[in-house]
């Protein structure tokens, strides 16, 4: 069986701002499962009686074809693309390889790298198939009488989850319903789209695929083409679309987001301290544990970092740093991990030590 090592490039804790700021670019889920547990299930069919060990690029989205590639690399072998991005090498290595033994092998089919916040939006459509096959495979579910289905492609209810009278779209993906999750009456789901488990849609709620939202999620209102990270909410009506949000964040009732601009120009997001063009769509990339007030705007292509109040009148701006409180000011510390616990304590769990050093660190450092 193999086993894996992964190895961050040196840029991607920067580029990949707020996201990585809580957590290792390998743990980031895109989709419902982290990089990190994709990589061995994907792998499972293949060098099943071998023991081999990888290093792969923490940046790098994983799929089935290039799992092959992977498994066909000789000791020591590394893999690039061709235009010279490291992928993998056949070995344990702790930075980026250096002239190899055996010579190195090159694929010339496209590669996903996960390296702006965006590109876990780019990836989202591939990540829901992808996670949709690997929850499901050699399973099956009974779904309700009652509930509308439209589509060639499958919906999946997993133990315990409960489907209310509502309406599911599968023409363009498949849905997925997580442990004792629920979808309640009225509520609207074009796929492709994940729900995590013990994650709930409202009534009425719109969601318009790819969407995915991880363990413990509330979700209302209309949502298109976001992620949302475990633990967070979405609940009351109000808009957010082409967006990612971080873990044990809250958009409070009525609060939006614009991802397009009036003129239908390029939207720029700051990365590293420089304005980088994403195209015309783009939305909100909050930090964990971030939170809006009700009512609030936010506008096209803006980063929030971790622990932030979005709440003052008008549009807050398009870039915030961590721990900020909804006038500007300083978020105080003290302050914010009394908030945290509470916030926790909602959903039955705790700040766990580690958590509030890593909290310590980004107060000093993300200023």
């Amino acid at each position: 069986m193999s086993t894996f090592h992964y190895l961050e490039p040196p840029t991607q804790a920067v580029t990949l701002y707020p996201f990585t700021l809580m957590r290792a670019g390998i743990d980031l889920p895109v989709g419902l499962l982290p990089l990190r547990e994709k990589w061995p299930l994907l792998f499972r069919p293949l060098n099943k009686k071998k023991k081999n060990l990888y290093t792969i690029s923490s940046a790098v989205m994983p799929s089935a074809r290039l799992c092959q590639s992977i498994a066909s690399l000789k000791k020591g072998q590394s893999l690039f693309t061709k235009e010279g991005d490291w992928i993998a090498t056949a070995a344990r290595i702790d930075r980026i390889p250096p002239k190899p033994h055996v010579p190195d092998k090159k694929i010339g089919y496209p590669v996903l790298f996960l390296r702006y916040p965006w590109d876990l939006l780019t990836g989202l459509n591939r990540a829901v198939e992808m996670d949709f096959l690997l929850l499901t495979m050699g399973k099956k579910s009974d779904i309700p009488a009652y509930v509308k289905i439209i589509g060639k492609h499958p919906v999946f209810l997993a133990k315990g989850a409960r489907l209310m009278p509502c309406f599911l779209n599968t023409e363009s993906g498949p849905i997925y319903i997580g442990k004792r999750a629920e979808v309640q009456e009225g509520a609207m789901i074009r796929g492709p789209f994940l729900l995590g488990d013990r994650s709930v849609v409202k009534m009425g709620a719109k969601i318009y695929g790819p969407a995915v939202a991880g363990a413990s999620c509330l979700l209302g209102g209309e949502i298109k083409r976001s992620l949302l990270f475990p633990f967070s909410n979405k609940v009351h009506d109000g808009y957010m679309g082409d967006s990612v949000i971080g873990s044990w964040c809250n958009w409070g009732a009525g609060t939006s987001n614009s991802n397009l601009k009036n003129t239908a120009g390029a939207i720029e997001v700051e990365v590293g301290g420089r304005n980088v063009s994403v195209g015309q769509k783009a939305g909100v990339f909050m930090g964990d544990h971030s939170r809006t007030v009700i009512n609030s705007s936010l506008n096209s292509g803006t980063v929030i970092g971790v622990s932030v109040q979005v709440g003052n009148e008008g549009l807050p701006p398009k870039r915030i740093s961590s721990f900020r409180w909804m006038d500007g000011t300083r978020y105080q510390l003290k302050q914010a991990l009394v908030h945290i616990e509470q916030w926790k304590a909602l959903k039955g769990q705790k700040l766990e030590r580690e958590e509030i050093e890593r909290l310590k660190y980004i107060f000093k450092t993300d200023q």
